[in-house]
């Protein structure tokens, strides 16, 4: 198990360059934990500008360090907009903090426009207001995360999948906040395991280390992951060492308030690194967008004379990316045979295997995981059944229907039918614009399926597909491997921009 060993020898240069720069940062925040913001940014060594009015942000986001920006006054709306498009023009670090975003439809929608028109640095959030983001579900109560959407030892592994998910989408850091912190980028993923219940009992902890990262971030700017591991960290540290001072004077909420202010002022880089408990999350790759480039479906009633799994080989062997059986003449006990035989031999070409259905063959043939229908998650938590670790893809062929598959926990998403389909008789066929409509509405890949052969992939270009799924245009060829090699390279033409 990795421990971000590396991280943690970063936080005194982290720190110090803060202090030795001491960075403007401009925190257009909440009203009711606006003092608390720019103290927290003192604390730091930083220096807060708390400007928000429209008529001037744009001039002050130009020459600051560092722009935070929380969704906790949403008449501020306009303001985060015009600053951010004048940080992002002057290559300055923004945080958001999207309070609340799935609240109401105001909030919503601002979600929804500052993703759409700024490039962040840093997004935190309690894990209701990320998932919102990441995969458009998430309950809230109040400005707090719903009990059901709370980090646990049971499913914090999960929520680095969808935080690092959800970075690779934005190219932002994603710092989830809860018992467990989750902090992510596209590529490495930690759990933080600091602070203390009191943090909950006072006004703004949340909104404190939104400023806290923007301090950070302000005196990093190249270094935006270190810099936030490290304020994650230094809250959470200092949310325990303000825990046992205020115990120990006898005092309550503001008194520990005050106290976690000290704490961070008074840090040093030796305890921090000290008291840090910090892990690294070894999480598998999954379904990636490259892996969605050539996925191959299995068919036995196109073999003739030849073994399934010599045809696959050679499928492999010509550079398939994905992998599926979906063998629904076979009784339980042959499809199983089969299925361990394939997901040795994609094991050996490195290409994702997954299970059409069938999630109990899936767990007991060793595939990476399960593709199912829409029919089949209905009444089921599929995730729930595989684990947090294997692959789930599941199909959809409406934006609501996608939308649901990824609040379902689906790592990527089949598409279709594209074109008419012998396979799919019943299958009505779906435009490019609805295809482009459903990949903008998700942010896990997507396959098309249905249909496609060499004759009509170039079809799909601009629909914003991430590949193509096929069966009969690569198993009923008299030459699987020449078809899979000529597919990929029409592929790669249709995914050209």
């Amino acid at each position: 198990m990795k421990n971000g060993s590396d991280l943690l020898a970063a936080f005194p240069e982290v720190m110090e360059q803060i202090r030795n720069t001491e960075p403007v940062i401009q925190a257009i925040t909440n009203f009711v934990t606006v003092n608390d913001c720019a103290n927290i940014i003192l604390a730091a060594g930083a220096s807060p500008t708390m400007a928000h009015e429209v008529a001037e942000v744009a001039e002050v986001a130009s020459v600051v360090q560092g722009l935070v920006m929380n969704m906790g006054t949403m008449g501020d709306l306009d303001a985060m907009l015009v600053a951010g498009k004048a940080a992002n023009a002057a290559g300055v670090p923004i945080v958001l903090d999207p309070v609340a975003v799935s609240a109401t439809a105001l909030r919503r929608e601002g979600g929804r426009k500052l993703l759409e028109h700024l490039k962040f640095s840093v997004i935190r959030g309690n894990t209701s207001e990320i998932k919102h983001l990441a995969v458009g579900s998430g309950a809230t109560r109040g400005v707090d995360a719903a009990e059901e959407d709370k980090i646990t030892e049971e499913n914090y592994r999960a929520f680095g999948y969808m935080a690092r998910e959800f970075a690779r989408k934005t190219g932002a850091v994603i710092a989830v906040s809860g018992v467990i912190d989750i902090i992510a980028s596209a590529d490495r993923v930690f759990a933080l395991r600091n602070g203390d219940a009191m943090m909950s009992r006072i006004t703004g902890s949340g909104c404190m280390l939104t400023a806290l990262l923007g301090a950070f971030c302000g005196g990093n700017p190249d270094r935006i992951l270190e810099a936030a591991v490290c304020a994650v960290a230094l809250m959470g540290v200092s949310g325990e060492m303000a825990r046992e001072k205020t115990d120990a004077q006898g005092g309550g909420t503001l008194t520990f308030r005050t106290n976690l202010v000290d704490a961070v002022s008074l840090m040093d880089a030796q305890t921090l690194m000290e008291r840090t408990h910090l892990e690294e999350l070894d999480l598998p790759e999954k379904a990636t967008r490259a892996s969605m480039k050539l996925y191959a479906i299995t068919d036995r009633t196109w073999l003739g004379n030849r073994t399934l799994h010599d045809v696959t080989e050679e499928v492999l062997a010509a550079g398939a990316t994905f992998l599926q059986i979906r063998e629904k003449e076979l009784d339980e006990a042959a499809f199983l045979a089969e299925a361990k035989d394939l997901a040795a031999l994609a094991k050996q070409y490195h290409v994702p295997f997954v299970v059409n259905d069938h999630i109990e063959i899936a767990l007991a043939c060793g595939a990476d995981g399960v593709h199912v229908g829409q029919s089949d998650i209905v009444g089921k938590d599929v995730r729930a059944m595989i684990g947090p670790d294997k692959i789930l893809g599941i199909s959809a062929n409406t934006v609501e229907t996608a939308i649901k598959a990824q609040q379902s926990g689906a790592d990527y998403i089949g598409v279709g039918a594209v074109f008419h389909t012998d396979t799919k008789k019943d299958a009505q066929s779906l435009t490019n614009a609805e295809l482009l409509a459903i990949c903008k509405a998700v942010t896990i890949p997507v396959v098309a399926i249905g249909g496609i052969n060499e004759g009509n992939v170039m079809q799909l270009k601009g629909s914003g597909v991430d590949g193509i799924s096929v069966i009969s245009a690569i198993f009923a060829k008299e030459n699987p491997g020449e078809a899979t090699r000529e597919l990929l390279r029409k592929v790669g033409e249709m995914l050209e921009e």
